[in-house]
């Protein structure tokens, strides 16, 4: 069970990292329809292709769609084996987690099926790939579960820096679904400034019958607006952290990990701004922040094998 709640860590990696290619080159219509692509199982310019007059059939963004779709696919059925395995054999956060995992990724393929139907709007854009963190961080807890004979401390200030984390990343995914990754080609400064004002405006994201959000609606100074909102969410992470160093001093080893993903994802934050977003640092943005995702859910499982009120797996074994 434990090799196999691994597999499925790196399966899940593997999904988010295709996801997040598919979004970078812009094929998140690729297909217009779904499950299907252009009506077939197999994306090819047919006859059945160009009946969608609306949407030019392209070979690389069609193959990039699909592919995420038949990796999250394999993802949802592997899932599924494992709570089956988990059910009769642990109680506690692991049997919960699994099932929930089952529930969770079928959602998922909702929101992945409406990110085509509703033609690429932001909440349901911003909602799948949190999404991904989301099923990520409970298959991460899964493992870390069975690995530790623990169960996690969800009441600590780890899961405070935890959540702080997916609030940042659910900005980055508001900056990524209204095409604002490029509003500030600087930096510290914005355009420029030294700060930039905000205000209701950058969350409006109305509905459209077309696929006009395809390189985002908003005006630039909304874009910068995301933007900036991002770099302070940014800040937060890091006065997070040293308030999570303060308090989890022993952790040495749970904090070194967050200190090293953090560290990396700044500095990529900064030179995906200056070097215009290039597609390989975008795309490891993307994976790197999942990392910092992991290993703020680590911390919150190894302080949970210090502390002795904790029940042992032994335990929980049905």
């Amino acid at each position: 069970m434990r090799r196999f709640a691994l597999i499925n860590i790196v399966c899940t990696l593997i999904v988010i990292t295709l996801g997040a290619l598919t979004r970078l080159l812009d094929a998140g219509l690729g297909c217009p329809d779904w499950p299907v692509c252009y009506g077939q199982v197999i994306p090819q310019l047919n006859e059945a292709a160009t009946q969608f007059s609306l949407w030019e059939f392209d070979s690389t963004k069609a193959w990039a769609e699909m592919i995420h779709r038949y990796a999250a696919t394999a993802l949802g059925l592997s899932v599924v084996i494992q709570a089956i395995l988990l059910w009769p054999r642990y109680l506690g956060a692991v049997r919960w987690l699994g099932i929930f995992l089952v529930f969770w990724v079928i959602l998922q393929g909702m929101f992945g099926m409406w990110t085509v139907t509703l033609r690429l709007w932001p909440p349901v854009v911003s909602a799948h790939l949190l999404g991904g963190a989301i099923t990520l961080g409970a298959q991460f807890l899964i493992w870390r579960t069975l690995t530790s004979n623990r169960e996690p401390n969800f009441k600590s200030v780890w899961s405070a820096f935890a959540l702080v984390v997916f609030l940042q990343m659910a900005l980055g995914a508001w900056t990524s679904s209204q095409y604002a990754g490029l509003a500030c080609p600087d930096f510290p400064t914005c355009q420029g400034r030294y700060w930039v004002d905000m205000d209701r405006s950058i969350f409006d994201a109305p509905l459209v019958s077309g696929d006009e959000y395809l390189g985002g609606m908003l005006g630039m100074h909304q874009r910068m607006g995301i933007q900036w909102l991002h770099r302070l969410g940014a800040i937060a992470v890091v006065l997070m952290f040293f308030y999570l160093a303060y308090k989890q001093h022993r952790q040495r080893r749970s904090l070194n990990f967050v200190l090293a993903f953090l560290s990396i994802q700044i500095f990529l934050g900064i030179l995906n701004a200056v070097l215009l977003l290039p597609l390989s640092l975008a795309l490891l943005h993307n994976t790197v922040a999942m990392l910092l995702w992991l290993s703020s859910l680590n911390g919150m499982a190894s302080q949970s094998i210090e502390n002795e009120k904790d029940t042992p797996t032994e335990e929980l074994l049905a």
